[in-house]
């Protein structure tokens, strides 16, 4: 069962740009799928690729209001399963909360 809420981790430029615009400005590693991440693998994830970013933007995700298909599944070469959204996008709509972290 998909849960409710999903993450999405992004710069503080590409949530700026997307301000004012239909969906979310997503960077070149989501063009194949968007990532998004649960509650629980957020921190791993934050610490994998943006532990050294001193600034970036948390996104809670309403997953009833994205549009594409939802896939659980692990990475090319992974073990770990993530979801990722094909086809699709992330509306502002379904941005429930976003969160500026400073380090």
């Amino acid at each position: 069962m998909t849960p409710q809420y999903l993450y999405k981790v992004l710069s503080v430029e590409d949530w700026k740009e997307s301000q004012g615009m239909e969906s979310v400005k997503l960077a070149a590693a989501d063009h194949d799928f968007i990532h998004l991440s649960t509650e629980d693998q957020l921190n791993r994830i934050v610490e994998k690729y943006w532990g050294n970013v001193p600034e970036y933007v948390v996104l809670k995700i309403d997953t009833t209001k994205i549009l594409g298909k939802l896939v659980f599944e692990a990475n090319p070469g992974g073990n770990n399963k993530y979801y990722h959204l094909y086809n699709g996008s992330i509306p502002l709509s379904a941005v429930v909360k976003s969160n500026t972290i400073k380090r």
